[in-house]
């Protein structure tokens, strides 16, 4: 018998929590294994009902698949981040980083860990993703770069590196990244940083109109020159904190009404989506949701994302396993110019899955990848590498 050992990262478990991304264990008849002894650390009660996060789910799946008279034993071996180092991966056959990766490390854990994940990630020849991809797609000043030079909209972009913000005296320098934003014809901006989560560091700065001190004057201009000395305060409390600081044109209403499509990929090939707002989340009615989208705009919505994820860097797996398992690339609108003003504004590979706005079977098809993947791994033992 062939004994497959698996690695996967979790996440803390109230992390997970706050996310409302649970599997309550009485969903699916595999998830009973869930009440076993030996899984207690792993599950969270809510309202009194036991759930477990989605990559405690996965790695239960996984299990499950043992059979008596099966010709591979599963062995999973569920990593917590304290229990992270070079050691431990080198235990497995395969490491998978589903949903804990350096950006939840960089959150969630102190500094100690974090850079004890980093090292163990860039010294392990058998973590998937990859560290390189990883690398890349947690930069989004290097992938911005790497979708527009192939021809992918992308919002309009500037960053700005703590080399090039600690090289400049900084007053200097906010005035000469006004000045690129006026040449560029960009009247707001936003910034929001590499390595940034969520809304954490994210930040708004709002062009005021400029009338020569002549409130009569009808070609009154807007102009970011009131928020110099906003900019700077917000640069130089987060360059220090982050790799980069994105800026970008800001696309009116994009923050608040206009929708956000979230595209799901797996082993590159699309699978559902999920659209929200400032305040909503919602299937479009294309797959059984409520949120509308005419079918012109699903149609081109579907060619976009997909062309995105066949542009995206490959691994040198062999046969169909080129893409990383999970992909969600992340469509914003209102961009002007752009087809149907659609625009690349993530790309992620550890997303939020929406497990409980959506019955996709997500869980069980990440699993089934998962496997495929680790016993082409096992059989040829070597670096997964990214071609670029």
């Amino acid at each position: 018998m062939l004994i497959l050992k698996i690695g996967i990262v979790l996440n803390y478990k109230n992390a997970e929590k706050k996310k409302d991304e649970l599997l309550n264990v009485k969903s699916f008849p595999w998830l009973n294994l869930a009440n076993e002894s030996c899984y207690k650390k792993f599950t969270i009660l809510r309202k009194n009902v036991k759930h477990v996060p989605a990559d405690v789910a996965i790695g239960i799946y996984l299990e499950s698949l043992n059979e008596p008279d099966s010709e591979v034993e599963i062995i999973v071996d569920y990593i917590t981040p304290d229990d992270i180092s070079t050691a431990r991966f080198k235990k497995n056959d395969i490491v998978f980083i589903i949903i804990y990766d350096l950006l939840e490390s960089f959150h969630l854990s102190d500094k100690t860990k974090f850079y004890n994940f980093k090292h163990t990630l860039m010294n392990s020849s058998n973590v998937y993703p990859p560290y390189d991809y990883q690398k890349f797609i947690n930069n989004k000043c290097k992938y911005y770069s790497y979708l527009s030079k192939k021809g992918i909209p992308v919002a309009p972009t500037h960053c700005i590196t703590k080399q090039k913000w600690y090289a400049r005296d900084a007053d200097r320098y906010v005035n000469k990244i006004i000045s690129k934003i006026k040449s560029n014809h960009w009247e707001s901006i936003i910034a929001k940083p590499v390595y940034g989560q969520e809304s954490k560091d994210f930040a708004k700065f709002m062009a005021t109109p400029n009338c020569n001190n002549n409130k009569s004057d009808n070609k009154c201009k807007l102009t970011l020159d009131n928020e110099k000395k906003h900019l700077k305060r917000y640069l130089s409390k987060n360059i220090p904190k982050y790799k980069s600081i994105v800026l970008q044109e800001y696309i009116p209403g994009f923050d608040k009404d206009n929708p956000e499509i979230r595209t799901y990929f797996l082993n590159g090939n699309y699978v559902y989506s999920i659209v929200t707002t400032s305040n909503l989340v919602e299937r479009p009615r294309q797959e059984g949701g409520k949120y509308p989208i005419s079918q012109k705009q699903w149609k081109y919505l579907m060619s976009f994302s997909k062309k995105v994820m066949n542009k995206l860097p490959k691994l040198d797996l062999p046969g169909e396993l080129k893409h990383p398992i999970l992909t969600r690339i992340d469509i914003g609108s209102g961009l002007e110019g752009a087809p149907f003003t659609y625009f690349v504004n993530e790309v992620e590979f550890v997303p939020s899955l929406y497990i409980e706005d959506q019955d996709y079977p997500v869980v069980e098809t990440i699993a089934d990848s998962l496997l495929k993947v680790a016993m082409e791994y096992r059989f040829t033992k070597g670096k997964i590498g990214v071609n670029f």
